[in-house]
């Protein structure tokens, strides 16, 4: 874990950590330049719990063409004495107490090399906000986790990412010379070192390279939980950073991303060509893929929830489910995702958020 500035998460995550199921394994906490009364919530958390295998590395400076989280996880990654890393941030909390244990489990294949995992946010208000961030958070989630699952894997969430610690520090050959250029000069990267300098792109731009998207599984019940930004402007600098990261992906990133958003794009184009021409079919076929697109969203809801579709399917609630989270819920859901997507996307793009938090 990386963390900064996070006193008022660190004590209750250790606690949270230390009480899972699975017993071998060590937490690495590195306190990235904190101007809070984290380092003396790490020294306390030791000093209390000598026999606990845990240990903190405190950073003062980093180097100037490093981002600082990357940064933080790179010192940490090589500090490990174990070979799976398993990374979360310091203001989530493990789901339940099996988290680390699903986690590993998922690596029993030997062939795996990385694991993405499931991290949504924990359901506060009733509004309009946070209905809309809770909805997005798991629409990313079907989307990286279906692709994983298809051998196509181009995103994690870094809140909960798990992968070799040898595939980490594997050295990349890499191209010093712009593209158009015949190579006559190589450097060999590892770890974070190619995208050092990057705001973010620890769970993202590492896609980009096949030692992390060859061979990846996923974990859908071992989740953790985060709380969700409590305000427009705390959302819209956090989507600001995430789709500004997006101009740095590989053209293979940049394809798979794109084809859900795009589909929402031509969809609603054919719309306004059925309100020109009245074509009935193009009304048809909306309505079909909504019906399908909350089916399958609700499905992948209920399974990373550990339920079935039947359980919480009766005829009692068949009316209210129905008009509340088809018509209400996910038809003006796509409206929304489509405004923030393209909007808040281009504004990312000509004005790049310059900081983490």
């Amino acid at each position: 874990m990386a963390a900064r500035n996070e006193a008022h998460n660190l004590e209750k995550l250790l606690i949270s950590i230390f009480n899972q199921s699975y017993s071998d394994f060590e937490v690495i906490v590195v306190n990235d330049r904190s101007d809070d009364n984290s380092l003396e919530i790490l020294e306390e958390f030791k000093k209390n719990n000598p026999a606990k295998n845990f240990h903190f590395i405190s950073i003062n400076e980093k180097p100037q063409n490093w981002n600082g989280k990357k940064y933080a996880l790179h010192i940490g990654i090589q500090a490990a004495k174990n070979e799976i890393i398993l990374l979360t941030d310091a203001d989530c909390l493990p789901k339940d107490r099996f988290w680390i244990e699903k986690m590993a489990n998922s690596f029993s294949d030997k062939e795996i090399n990385t694991v993405v995992g499931i991290s949504l946010y924990k359901k506060e208000r009733s509004n309009f906000l946070n209905w809309f961030i809770q909805n997005e958070t798991l629409l990313t989630a079907l989307q990286y986790i279906s692709f994983a699952n298809f051998g196509m894997a181009y995103m994690g969430v870094g809140r909960n990412l798990a992968y070799k610690k040898s595939v980490f520090l594997s050295s990349v050959e890499e191209n010093i010379q712009p593209f158009w250029v015949s190579p006559t000069k190589t450097s060999n990267t590892i770890g974070f070192e190619k995208i050092a300098s990057q705001l973010g792109g620890d769970d993202d731009l590492i896609f980009s390279e096949k030692r992390f998207y060859k061979n990846v599984g996923i974990c859908l019940d071992g989740q953790t939980e985060s709380k969700a930004p409590q305000g427009f402007r705390e959302w819209l600098h956090q989507k600001r950073r995430h789709l500004s990261v997006g101009t740095k992906y590989s053209f293979r990133q940049k394809v798979i991303s794109s084809i859900y958003p795009l589909s929402i794009f031509f969809w609603y184009i054919a719309i306004i060509g059925f309100f020109i021409n009245g074509f009935y079919e193009v009304l048809g076929f909306e309505l079909i893929r909504q019906l399908l697109f909350f089916a399958i969203l609700r499905i992948f809801y209920n399974q990373i929830q550990n339920n079935y579709v039947s359980s919480r399917f009766t005829y009692k609630n068949f009316y209210k489910y129905l008009f509340k989270d088809f018509f209400t819920a996910f038809l003006g859901f796509e409206f929304v995702f489509i405004f923030y997507y393209f909007v808040v996307g281009i504004g990312a793009v000509f004005f790049p958020p310059k900081r983490w938090k």
